[in-house]
């Protein structure tokens, strides 16, 4: 829970300049490149041992470690695999992004399930895990949640990689040579580039003309929030931090959500149930339905579950937290 004082919380200027119960106090915000805390002298618990602490937002992946390996910067996100060994010390924890990419169900080439099957099939993603992760990565369960989440049906496993298969469904469906629009995006998720480009080349290999869009992550979030313009796939990284299924499921699952691509109505009653079950047996058995019932309907392609890399200078000593957190009370430097 997040603790404000309520007059400053109705304030238009809140979002400006923050005021909490944290460790730290807020201090600057230059819009899109920095964000400045200082050590919060009336903090109630611990005093952390670092005083004062500077965000800076980089795009550029290479940018990065090289303002890491000049001692510009102490700790860095989503350090490319490939890097891991030449950084002064690197961190990875199996985290909570799950890459996917949501299928339109109810219009275009993706209508019929047996397209999107074989967008499935189609997909090699040991390869992803191996050659762009590097191993830092394993392959989705077929559905948008690691085993230690609440609702995981151990029963449902990934769509195994069948070239031909895939060729056979399309054959069946009467869509050999289809073109598919991909949607991503690059630099907000590790490898987020990298991953539609395999994808789209994987597809094409089965006879798909996959049409790749790449856009800037504001136009990104304009057609991942707008059915109208998501076109026929898009690639998302979904993380969620409450361990539970509701969150993924009734944002990217459930018709009506946020990131759903489907108006399956008895998906969607599953979990609408699932919400109020308080029997957790009869919930879990609700989640377990759901997971099926979208898996067989393919109403993703589900890739992976990545693990969060980061690279930091010798003097800081932090172990990374599995929610991607970075708390930086909880950091020392030498």
């Amino acid at each position: 829970m997040k603790m404000v004082p309520p007059k400053h919380a109705g304030s238009p200027k809140f979002a400006e300049t923050p005021i909490g119960t944290g460790p730290y106090k807020f201090v600057k915000w230059d819009r899109g490149q920095s964000i400045k805390l200082a050590l919060n002298d009336a903090y109630w618990g611990e005093k952390p041992q670092i005083k004062a602490v500077n965000y800076r937002f980089i795009e550029e992946s290479g940018t990065r470690l090289a303002g890491l390996m000049a001692g510009e910067f102490d700790v860095i996100t989503n350090l490319l695999p490939e890097f891991t060994g030449r950084v002064p010390k690197a961190v990875n924890i199996q985290g909570l992004e799950h890459p996917i990419i949501i299928l339109n169900a109810d219009g275009g080439p993706t209508k019929d399930v047996r397209v999107r099957q074989a967008l499935n099939y189609a997909i090699d993603k040991e390869a992803l895990a191996e050659a762009l992760y590097e191993g830092y990565a394993q392959v989705a369960q077929g559905q948008l949640l690691s085993p230690s989440f609440f609702g995981f049906n151990k029963e449902v496993g990934p769509y195994p990689y069948d070239t031909e298969k895939a060729r056979s469904l399309l054959k069946e469906a009467g869509a050999e040579g289809i073109t598919v629009e991909l949607i991503g995006t690059s630099g907000r998720w590790l490898k987020d580039r990298e991953v539609v480009e395999a994808v789209a080349a994987m597809w094409q290999e089965v006879g798909i003309k996959a049409k790749l869009r790449i856009f800037e992550f504001n136009e990104y979030l304009n057609r991942l929030f707008d059915r109208k313009t998501r076109g026929d796939a898009i690639f998302v990284v979904s993380s969620n931090e409450l361990l539970d299924a509701d969150k993924s499921f009734s944002a990217y699952y459930r018709a009506g959500g946020i990131g759903s691509s489907n108006t399956d109505k008895e998906l969607a009653a599953l979990i609408v149930q699932a919400r109020t079950e308080t029997n957790m047996q009869k919930r879990a058995s609700l989640y377990h339905q759901a997971v099926k019932r979208a898996h067989d309907q393919a109403y993703f392609a589900w890739l992976l579950n990545i693990e969060d890399i980061y690279g930091m200078t010798k003097r800081v000593e932090w172990a990374a937290r599995v929610d991607a957190k970075i708390m930086v009370n909880e950091m020392k430097v030498k």
